[in-house]
């Protein structure tokens, strides 16, 4: 006989780990208790010595939603004082612990919503291995009474589930019926209620209404298809592409789904997923784009939306440009009243907005374009551990934050752009409630070097708040401090960042950098930007401030009027380079293929962050890159080698010019970009003896560079790393300012 007194940590908080406890203790035959402590669980297994191992063994499993860091586990002389296996009341522990994203809906809740007469068409029906969980979390330990379920007690028979070891909703927080559990309610604008709300809400589809429907973490705008454009006249959105939702059969029918892409649909996570459009996909949902965003049902709600609709719909976040999500009823009937027909509400508060996940499946492997809902937030046991506990505030655009202590760092789900009174409310909201949820007093402030952006003077006031010490991170050095969670330390990897813009160590724009170490060997040539941010709008702007100097004035003209820049704009936009007046200069990889976009008539105007550079990709498409030869210069200066964009866009203009194929111009501009950095990035590591290239920042997720880049680095015998478990975009920023501030602070 022996007592086994036994810590675990990790996510084990919201995933049913006490009942799996409970259960697996019952097959092995061993008594004792398990307890919540909000950070870890706290186990006593007395028994049989081989029981007790037994029991072990299982436990190290864990159940299907958990993630188990860490099992520490004390071995003692049996004491007898247990009789049986019990659930004692949670407690706290301090620091070590967190809870799992938001979940779908699983298979059998949604069998229980058709065969069961307790749960039956219920729309918010769940389980232990399913539903809310961080969008109704208030702090840990999670317990009913610590999320908003907390305005639902259970009835008698939901009661009966909650305290049966047998039953798949022994201790499920989330637990509620028709009975008990949240309700839903239709109305128009003037909050008249309509009823049935179900069947109302899909007579209001079919009619071509918007409606906005409240989800697990905020609102979404929902259509028909075929009403796309007039909810794109009411968001002001004249281009930015849709998602859709539908069943996997129906997805199927249009669009093209691999083996992968198909898992990742049915999965618990339930991401919008970027796949290949058919052609009866309306060009107005993902406009120039080959790729169209899906996602299958993830409520019980969604399934039974679609018992009575047999296509796809809208299914579009809920916010103006720029702000946060939508997520509480009255919330939505102010902000939504000019966009949204009808709204249907229920009445569970969303403690958390969290977006939907949006990923691509390039080349057979996962790539995040944004983290939120079924992904995170999530935490990361890191190699290294933080001399002191680190809060990372994140960037501008697509953030996130990132809170890292000893060797486990916390990242949160994306918060969009930090570019207003709304979103900083949003992003201070989240640091409050995640320092809360890991309780965690930072001692250390990362944040972006841009001394403008909110994120940063929301940092700097943190700092003074918390007496932390501010540490600024570049931009793309963070990116590639990102790559950590790849298996790579910063110092072992030659890191490419490429993206659209970050601010650089010199005051200058970044966006297409090499780096070793602290080193900075070679990058993008710095090019003028007429207009500053106007030339990340316009493009055409872009290509007068790069083949400045590469050819005539008159010419750059010619190619900026034949693209309908009006004659005295362009003459105005010469002048400005040829002065310097109002001229910012960037060595961004983004504005390049901007420029190209622009040249080759794609994009000529950007009205959401990435357009040019999506629709080139996607104009790119089937294109011969091999038929097309076009230059791209290197130049040493001040210690540096140059990748000079201005070959390149010069060549672009004489291929076209010389009635080359736009479609292999497109994809030969792509692949000469990567290949001319992975070659530099390639020969940097050699010459420093390491064996690994790393790939971060926006232009990763472009499948076609990422795909030439790896190429180049694996016939040049090298590793290649890029971002899988973070996106190579943004979101990944603040995990990566958290390492290089750890690194600062050794």
């Amino acid at each position: 006989m022996k007592l086994a007194r036994i810590t675990v940590r990790g996510i084990v908080q919201g995933v049913g780990f006490r009942p799996f406890v409970h259960r697996i203790a019952r097959e092995s035959h061993v008594a004792g208790y398990v307890k919540n402590l909000g950070t870890s669980v706290e186990i006593e297994a007395e028994g049989d010595d081989r029981d007790v191992e037994a029991f072990v063994a299982k436990l190290r499993v864990g159940p299907p939603l958990s993630r188990i860091d860490s099992v520490e586990i004390a071995y003692l002389p049996a004491e007898g004082k247990y009789n049986d296996f019990r659930i004692e009341k949670s407690g706290l522990s301090g620091f070590g612990g967190f809870i799992p994203p938001d979940t779908g809906i699983c298979n059998a809740c949604i069998g229980d919503m058709k065969n069961t007469s307790h749960y039956h068409d219920y729309w918010a029906t769940s389980c232990v291995d399913c539903g809310p969980r961080y969008a109704i979390m208030d702090t840990l330990p999670y317990d009913r009474e610590s999320t908003s379920m907390v305005d639902f007690p259970l009835c008698d028979d939901c009661m009966r589930e909650y305290t049966d070891p047998s039953d798949r909703r022994y201790h499920a927080q989330t637990i509620s019926c028709p009975k008990c559990g949240p309700r839903l309610g239709l109305f128009d604008r003037e909050k008249t209620e309509l009823k049935p709300p179900l069947e109302e809400t899909i007579r209001l589809l079919n009619e071509g209404k918007i409606l906005a429907i409240k989800g697990v973490g905020g609102f979404h705008l929902c259509c028909r298809m075929e009403a796309t454009r007039l909810l794109r006249e009411r968001r002001n959105r004249p281009q930015q592409p849709f998602a859709l939702m539908a069943p996997l059969p129906v997805i199927e029918r249009y669009a093209r789904v691999s083996e992968g892409e198909r898992a990742l649909l049915d999965s618990l996570k339930r991401p919008i997923l970027l796949l290949r459009r058919k052609d009866n996909v309306p060009e107005a949902v993902s406009p120039g784009l080959h790729t169209v965003g899906f996602m299958t049902p993830y409520t019980g709600f969604h399934h039974l939306l679609f018992r009575g609709i047999d296509e796809p719909l809208i299914m579009t976040s809920a916010n103006l440009p720029s702000e946060p999500m939508v997520r509480d009823n009255e919330e939505a009937f102010r902000r939504l009243g000019t966009i949204a027909d009808a709204f249907l509400l229920h009445d569970r508060r969303i403690l958390n907005r969290c977006d939907d996940s949006v990923l691509r499946w390039n080349n057979g492997s996962m790539f995040f374009t944004r983290m939120a809902r079924g992904y995170a937030p999530t935490s990361f046991v890191m190699k290294d551990r933080a001399p002191k506990p680190i809060l990372a505030m994140g960037p501008e655009l697509n953030s996130s934050i990132a809170i890292y202590k000893d060797n486990l760092c916390y990242v949160s789900h994306h918060l969009g752009n930090i570019t207003n009174p709304l979103a900083l409310d949003n992003l201070r909201d989240t640091v409050d409630r995640l320092l809360k949820m890991t309780q965690v007093t930072p001692e250390v402030v990362a944040c972006d070097m841009h001394p403008s952006f909110l994120s940063t003077r929301l940092g700097r006031e943190l700092a003074g708040q918390f007496n932390a010490k501010i540490v600024p991170v570049q931009h793309h050095r963070a990116h590639i401090g990102s790559l950590v969670v790849e298996g790579v330390d910063v110092d072992d990897v030659v890191g490419v960042a490429m993206d659209g813009v970050g601010y650089g160590e010199d005051g200058t724009v970044w966006g297409g950098e090499v780096f070793h170490g602290k080193g900075h060997p070679a990058g993008l040539l710095p090019v003028p930007m007429p207009g500053g941010d106007l030339a990340t709008k316009f493009p055409l702007r872009m290509v007068a401030g790069i083949l400045h100097g590469a050819m005539d004035d008159g010419r750059i003209k010619k190619i900026l009027v034949d693209r309908g820049m009006p004659d005295i704009e362009a003459g105005v936009i010469l002048r400005q380079v040829q002065t310097g007046v109002n001229v910012a200069y960037s060595s961004s990889a983004g504005r390049v293929l901007d420029a190209a976009a622009a040249v080759l008539g794609v994009c000529l105007r950007r009205t959401y962050e990435g357009e040019p550079a999506m629709k080139l990709e996607s104009a790119a498409l089937g294109g011969d890159p091999g038929s097309v030869k076009l230059r791209c210069d290197l130049i040493d200066r001040d210690g540096m080698r140059f990748v000079d964009s201005r070959a390149l866009l010069k060549s672009v203009v004489e291929a076209l010019e010389a009635g080359q194929s736009r479609r292999d111009i497109a994809a030969a501009t792509q692949d000469v970009l990567a290949r001319t950095f992975a070659e530099q990035a390639c020969q940097l590591a050699r010459d420093a003896g390491v064996n690994a290239v790393g790939f971060s920042g926006g232009v990763a997720v472009n499948a076609a560079i990422c795909a030439a880049v790896e190429d180049v680095v694996g016939a040049n015998g090298l590793k290649f790393v890029t971002n899988h478990r973070l996106p190579c975009g943004d979101g990944g920023v603040s995990l990566g300012q958290a390492v290089l501030a750890a690194r600062a602070n050794r």
